[in-house]
């Protein structure tokens, strides 16, 4: 998500979409532990400086709870 506060924007989506509706979210998969030290860096400027900060939040499994905790 190119947001600064996903919950915020998740929460809005499910307010929307109660009544019946759903939503698709689509996160790349990228094993940021295994990836060499130039490519960490330049995901992390490319995070900072593209106003992509929510990233850093997203670690493994973090958006499907955050999905349940809001109650999709």
């Amino acid at each position: 998500m190119y947001v600064i506060d996903p919950e915020q924007v998740l929460h809005k989506f499910y307010w929307v979409l109660k009544l019946k509706g759903s939503v698709v979210l689509y996160k790349y998969n990228f094993k940021f532990s295994k990836a060499l030290k130039y490519l960490k860096d330049a995901i992390d400027k490319i995070n900072t400086f593209v106003s992509m900060l929510a990233n850093k939040k997203f670690k493994e499994e973090v958006l499907p709870r955050m999905l349940e905790n809001i109650g999709f």
